[in-house]
């Protein structure tokens, strides 16, 4: 077994297990008590551990069937799965990115009707790349190819497909570098703007600021997470669009690919808003009533 694959069969399990685990927690939230999954940014991490997970179950599936025959549409299908858990995955962080800077440095409220027009783009989106790089032959290609890995045969289709693939990367990660950094530099103003909504001689207003102000910091986990699983992925893609293949670089890419979802969990687990919603959960679960101290700290986020 190839080292790439090894590393995958290995971390690919953590990273769905890692997965399932923040799924089912805002799942839990909901049944509970819908409010604390009623925001935005709860149901883009669900979308990002979602596209971790399709992304973690077709490279694990194809590195357990490194045997199929690369003519078979099943070895196609596998391709054409892996292409498009790697693009929603690609999408979502970017729409997390967009809805970071609308909250944190444009200091927009959300709305159903915005959240509905970002949910259709990233659906339209990463339906029209993943139907890109079929059209270009990047699920039936078989020359060049070990296992059910993407590609064409053309070569000029090939490096299309690469260079097409690579940028989608590359956009994100600049998306998610630029938004951290534009979020830190206009954090104060964001947490003004917050304790003008606090009335006057509430309880634990300075608590509630240093916490608002912790929970904004660490929502840029999500999208930083992408400056570690992408960047090997992004120079392969683009490198290979150059027709230079690099044998290492597949190593760096199945570790950093295979701790996506791991990532995720991390990101979610040490996210303040976690701990307040399971929290308010169990307050829900044992006295029936949330508490009206942790509602004020999920307001505006």
């Amino acid at each position: 077994m190839r080292t790439p694959v090894l590393i995958g069969v290995i971390l690919h399990p953590i990273g769905i297990f890692s997965c399932l685990l923040v799924l089912l927690s805002i799942m839990a939230f909901a049944v509970i008590d819908r409010k604390l999954a009623n925001r935005m940014t709860v149901r883009l991490i669900a979308a990002i551990a979602l596209a971790d997970l399709l992304s973690h179950t077709a490279e694990l599936y194809s590195a357990w069937n490194g045997e199929l025959d690369l003519h078979s549409s099943l070895c196609h299908a596998v391709i054409g799965f892996r292409l498009f858990g790697r693009t929603f995955y690609a999408f979502t962080n970017l729409a997390i990115c967009f809805h970071l800077y609308r909250s944190l440095v444009q200091i927009k409220k959300s709305t159903w009707k915005f959240e509905c027009i970002t949910w259709v783009v990233i659906a339209v989106m990463t339906a029209v790349f993943t139907l890109i790089y079929y059209a270009l032959g990047a699920f039936s290609g078989v020359k060049r190819k070990v296992g059910c890995n993407p590609g064409a045969d053309d070569k000029t289709l090939n490096s299309v497909f690469y260079a097409i693939a690579g940028l989608v990367d590359l956009a994100t990660i600049v998306s998610c570098v630029f938004i951290t950094i534009a979020g830190h530099r206009n954090l104060n103003k964001w947490i003004n703007v917050y304790s003008a909504t606090l009335t006057e001689g509430a309880n634990d207003q300075e608590q509630l600021i240093k916490n608002r102000r912790k929970m904004a910091v660490r929502s840029f986990l999500y999208p930083l997470s992408t400056c570690i699983t992408l960047p090997f992925e992004c120079i392969f893609l683009i490198l290979n669009a150059a027709n230079l293949y690099v044998p290492a670089l597949t190593i760096c890419m199945a570790l950093t690919i295979g701790i996506s979802g791991l990532l995720t969990g991390l990101a979610f687990a040490v996210d303040p808003a976690t701990k307040l919603a399971f929290k308010s959960a169990y307050r829900v679960l044992k006295y029936g009533n949330s508490d009206k101290k942790i509602s004020e700290e999920f307001a505006m986020h």
